[in-house]
């Protein structure tokens, strides 16, 4: 609870907030919808660096530190965006075009997220005080205020990280002399310094964590919107310290549950895939939405949270919240359906099976070009397996639950980065075409049958879905383009159903990619190792 009455403030109580946190969120299932778009925004942000990775191999294919790249990049121990960005190759193969790169990640990270952060933190609003919650309310917070949350996003974030960055910029720049001795000293002094620095950006994180939410309650932008927040973080300190205290528990919780279950001996990739899931589609919005009422209920005009006797929380999560899933994955199935067949959904169809088409030709020409051989010299055993793999023990279903989290929510991502007018989505197939074509050159496989027996057993169920999720995209793509080039309420109309499409598609894919996760982990290598594959 925050009171002052000498300040004349008003009593704002975080459970009550919290717990009607938790149950707007389940009242209201569209405000999940932005958590899909931040994963749909993460993808666009890596089809602008598997794009450029792709264009390097086709103009040099022989490079062998390229070829590690794209090795690094297929990896699930690449490090992800900033893996690739740190990684030499990329840098010095193409100077020009690593720096249109990164330039292009700063725009779509910046005017992306404000789009989707002004749709998150709006619907949010809105989803407070409201009885129901369309679709369509995603695309009209997305586009009434993305200009200020977008200079919002990089203003807050210079005023929190700066001092860090400042920080580990010392540190990077003390590295160039570190075979002197006074490079070493600089590396000692720059390593010191960075620890009270990044203390501040700490302590700064505290007061800017209503910078977000200022912008769709008050209608302000960039240092306004940071001021703000400083002010109300201010006057209810102890309200905002149990916000950041309650989030740091959760998400600690999250990593004991990993810890405990890789002691346990469970795949550490099925505990990944349940914090990704965990944490884009329960926590983060929960959290938020309290943070953000926090925020609302701290102005002057609007009442104090009443106390509401509602039903347990553990009993809701135990038993109605499962049942509430299987219902909208059930009535995701039909949609599926009826956009697989639906004849005007065809082109969208046609679209995917190209992009996938297309990456297969583009991959074997690269391999037999010269890239497949560099992987040879990199370590690529032809006919050798994942050894993790070699028996089935009690720990391979578990295997195939990680490999059904991580393709579905990689689903989300490439239908939901269709908004970037479809471009993400045809890249993001087109990437995994090209990755098999790379792997089906003569040198990396010995034969077809080989191949086959490696992709088809888990493949022919999570390939069709995955191409599946990429049409779901292009058409949102398409829906996105019709909006921008002719606006009106027929577009609009248009964008906000093919958006609850996308996501009833995606949601109904869960029952195909569970299925394919556990033949991937359970079936695939026992084909395999009937074909000739070693592990």
């Amino acid at each position: 609870m925050s009171r002052n009455s000498l300040l004349g403030l008003k009593r704002i109580f975080f459970d009550r907030i919290f717990l009607r946190s938790y149950w707007t969120w389940r009242k209201h299932p569209a405000i999940i919808v932005p958590s899909m778009l931040q994963s749909g925004l993460s993808l666009i942000l890596q089809s602008v660096i598997t794009l450029a990775v792709m264009l390097l191999l086709i103009s040099e294919p022989a490079d062998t530190q390229l070829a590690r790249l794209f090795a690094a990049m297929i990896s699930s121990r690449s490090g992800g965006l900033l893996g690739v960005l740190l990684n030499p190759a990329f840098w010095f193969t193409n100077i020009p075009l690593s720096t249109g790169v990164v330039v292009a990640l700063i725009l779509v990270a910046l005017l992306g997220g404000g789009w989707v952060y002004s749709s998150e933190y709006g619907i949010y609003l809105e989803a407070w005080n409201s009885e129901s919650v369309p679709i369509s309310s995603v695309v009209s917070n997305g586009s009434r205020r993305w200009m200020s949350m977008a200079w919002t996003l990089l203003l807050s974030n210079l005023v929190t990280w700066g001092p860090a960055a400042i920080g580990l910029g010392l540190i990077v720049a003390s590295l160039a002399n570190i075979n002197s001795p006074a490079g070493v000293v600089a590396l000692l002094a720059a390593s010191y310094a960075f620890q009270p620095l990044f203390f501040a950006s700490l302590i700064l994180s505290v007061f800017t964590v209503y910078s977000y939410p200022a912008v769709v309650v008050d209608g302000a932008s960039g240092m306004g919107a940071v001021r703000r927040s400083f002010r109300v973080a201010s006057q209810n300190l102890g309200l905002t310290l149990t916000y950041s205290i309650v989030r740091i528990i959760f998400q600690g919780l999250l990593l004991l549950v990993t810890y405990l279950a890789n002691g346990l001996g469970v795949a550490a990739s099925l505990s990944t895939a349940f914090i990704v899931v965990t944490l884009s589609f329960i926590l983060t919005p929960m959290l938020h939405l309290t943070k953000s009422m926090i925020y609302y209920h701290a102005g002057q005009s609007v009442a104090e949270t009443p106390f509401q006797i509602s039903n347990l929380l553990w009993q809701d999560v135990m038993r109605m919240l499962p049942r509430a899933v299987w219902l909208k994955i059930r009535a995701g199935l039909g949609e599926g359906l009826r956009f697989v067949v639906g004849p005007r959904n065809l082109p969208f169809h046609a679209a995917s099976l190209a992009a996938l088409a297309i990456g297969i030709y583009m991959g074997y020409n690269v391999s037999v070009s010269g890239v497949g051989s560099s992987l040879l010299g990199l370590g690529a055993q032809p006919g050798h397996g994942n050894p993790d793999f070699r028996q089935f023990t009690a720990a391979t279903p578990v295997d195939g639950v990680a490999i059904f989290l991580n393709n579905w929510f990689v689903s989300f991502a490439t239908a939901f980065s269709g908004l970037g007018f479809g471009a993400p989505s045809f890249i993001s197939i087109m990437f995994t075409g090209f990755t098999l074509g790379v792997l089906v050159g003569p040198q990396l496989s010995p034969s077809l049958t080989m191949f086959s027996a490696a992709i088809l057993p888990h493949g022919i169920i999570e390939i069709p879905s995955f191409l599946l999720a990429g049409s779901a995209g292009m058409r949102l793509g398409y829906a996105a383009l019709k909006t921008k080039f002719r606006p009106g309420p027929e577009s609009d109309a248009y964008l906000s159903k093919t958006m609850r499409l996308a996501v009833y598609v995606v949601v109904g894919l869960a029952p195909l990619f569970f299925i394919a996760g556990l033949i991937e982990a359970d079936v695939t290598p026992f084909v395999m190792k009937m074909f000739g594959w070693t592990f």
